[in-house]
């Protein structure tokens, strides 16, 4: 095989002899300067650098530097006429240089150093490439591992409409708990995992209990304990899934070694599990049930301290007491804190009496007083709750509307950050409308509503935590979901469902928001055209789709849209939405 080697030396007659003592040999790139040297690099695949030590410009011991970062397998030999103890030692503990021969060389010495150089070259390549064979098939196994995950956590929300999201909240909790409790790298992925396949042994739960109405008997307790252990031993068959079933297998322990299945306390319990209880807990407290109200965020924590020590890990609840973020959240949720949704904004005050047409455009055009009108008409009628917003405002009547607009005012989204998130919001409203009229996936007039407000909870974030939040906003979505639960617990898609929950809005559109930013796990309708509908929005040209393209064109089939037809819809959404935002401005 004949390897390229880079000979470097700012002395032409040096260069000439390097060159004729290899070229018989190997291929020679001859370099005159480190720069030289270093455009040379970025064209050639070199297995060997030699290079002299004194040059203008660029020293030896620099240039093998910068070769590091740009060929880090290429071996590297320095030569020398001077001694320079301090940078030689500094460059060899570095790892910059394999040997170095000072000048003049001998040539056969400096021929049997190449040769060998070369052999560490081949053995450090063939171990990059074994690491790289590693790296993809563990990537690979990771996927997979997580496509189950996310599968059967689904499967497992399908069978109970009031679990919808349940696994995914705890996931996010007990990540935030973990990174305060100095978990990180593999025990933190592993304790998102077993997080979020807590309940998975419930797939196996007979209906007429996990459905039950009403609270469960005694006999119907002892059947739904056993989830623990039927999920611990459907996940020991998968392979890297051994951490992540005894996390589940004990996330009914308690602390005081009254829990089950084994009846373990303190610190023999997984920490893993412990947080789990923790998060679980939460979540099911501050979640409604047929037959009972959901507890605020206060009172769930109330309860958490008062069983602290005897049914949870003082440290843990501890650790969730400092997610101080997720209780703002929670209370800017609140009934009475509602009016103030995204805090203090300023107010375009119409001057004249609107009539219902006018009023009902206000609130077709605005996210924040949607909800508001929707919130009302929901909550303080006995009527079927309803997504649709002229039903809504023709709920309310014409005096009462005009009385919420005229107090609400219509925002002032001049705010750049604002401004961008409202124009977005309207895009993905008009192409949520269009995407159901051509795939009857949801009523079109729902669709706008969700569309309107699939990313409220985003706004919220903002307006609650700036200096959070501002980093994130060139992120792309999933990524963006990734950093909020790291920082708040909760990601603006779970706040976004809260939102519509709080809306008294059909589950169906919060369980949409809730899983839109998901892709691997968007199997409903109405959460994929939500995701499809918002990518369509956040693409920059009418044939900029890329970031549908990605999703999946077997996805995009189940709707029956191909590029073509979300060309169309994106220009036809960005031009509805242009003509609100003239009529608002």
């Amino acid at each position: 095989m004949a390897y390229k080697i880079m000979v470097v030396d700012d002395e032409p007659a040096n260069l000439r002899l390097l060159e004729r003592l290899f070229r018989r040999d190997y291929q020679v790139v001859a370099a005159s300067s480190g720069a030289e040297a270093l455009r040379l690099l970025e064209q050639h695949d070199v297995a060997l650098l030699i290079t002299d030590q004194r040059m203008p410009g660029m020293t030896g011991i620099e240039l093998l530097g910068h070769a590091a970062r740009l060929r880090p397998h290429m071996v590297r030999i320095i030569l020398t006429g001077y001694t320079d103890v301090e940078a030689l030692v500094e460059a060899i503990n570095c790892g910059q240089v394999y040997r170095y021969l000072t000048k003049p060389w001998n040539n056969e010495d400096l021929r049997l150093t190449a040769a060998r150089a070369l052999e560490h070259y081949e053995a450090n390549r063939g171990q990059h490439e074994l690491t790289r064979v590693n790296e993809r098939l563990n990537a690979r196994l990771r996927d997979t591992a997580r496509a189950f995950v996310r599968t059967v956590a689904d499967a497992l929300e399908a069978k109970d409409e009031y679990l919808h999201g349940h696994s995914r909240r705890v996931g996010g909790y007990a990540a935030a708990v973990g990174r305060r409790m100095g978990l990180g790298g593999q025990a933190l992925e592993q304790l998102s995992l077993a997080a979020l396949l807590h309940d998975i042994g419930k797939i196996g739960t007979p209906d007429q209990v996990l459905l039950k109405p009403g609270p469960l008997d005694e006999e119907e307790r002892a059947v739904v304990r056993l989830h623990a252990e039927r999920g611990a031993r459907m996940l020991s068959g998968v392979p890297e899934m051994e951490e992540v079933a005894e996390a589940v297998r004990h996330h009914h322990e308690s602390y005081d070694g009254t829990g089950y299945p084994e009846g373990l306390s303190g610190e023999m319990i997984p920490l893993a599990s412990r947080i789990i209880h923790v998060a679980d807990a939460y979540d099911a407290m501050t979640s409604p049930r047929p037959f009972r109200e959901a507890r605020d965020h206060e009172g769930a924590l109330r309860l958490l301290d008062a069983q602290a020590g005897a049914q949870f890990d003082p440290a843990v609840v501890q650790a969730f007491f400092e997610l101080e973020a997720l209780g703002e959240i929670r209370r800017r949720l609140a009934p009475d804190s509602w009016a103030g949704l995204l805090g203090e904004a300023s107010f375009r005050v119409c001057e004249h009496d609107p009539g219902f047409d006018e009023l009902l455009r206000d609130v077709r055009a605005d996210p924040v007083l949607a909800a508001c009108v929707l919130r009302e008409a929901n909550t303080k009628y006995t009527l079927a709750p309803t997504a649709r917003l002229r039903e809504a405002c023709e709920r309310l009547g014409a005096a009462r509307l005009n009385s919420i607009v005229a107090g609400k005012g219509t925002r002032d989204y001049a705010a750049p950050a604002l401004r961008e998130w409202w124009e977005q919001s309207l895009r993905a409203a008009e192409a949520a409308r269009l995407i159901a009229l051509h795939t009857r996936a949801l009523d079109p007039e729902e669709a706008y509503t969700a569309g309107l407000l699939h990313d409220l909870g985003e706004a919220l974030l903002c307006a609650l935590f700036p200096g959070d939040t501002a980093p994130l906003a060139r992120l792309v979505p999933e990524e963006r979901c990734e950093r909020e639960v790291a920082l708040f617990g909760v990601d603006h898609a779970q706040v976004g469902q809260w939102v519509l929950d709080a809306c008294g809005l059909p589950r169906q559109l919060g369980a949409a928001v809730q899983a839109h930013h998901d892709a691997m796990r968007i199997n409903a309708p109405a959460a994929l055209l939500l995701h499809v509908a918002d990518a369509v929005a956040r693409a920059a040209d009418t044939y900029d789709v890329a970031a549908v393209d990605a999703f999946g064109s077997d996805r995009l089939a189940l709707l029956g849209l191909d590029r073509a037809r979300l060309a169309d819809i994106h220009a036809r959404a960005a031009a509805g939405a242009g003509l609100q935002l003239a009529a608002q401005d």
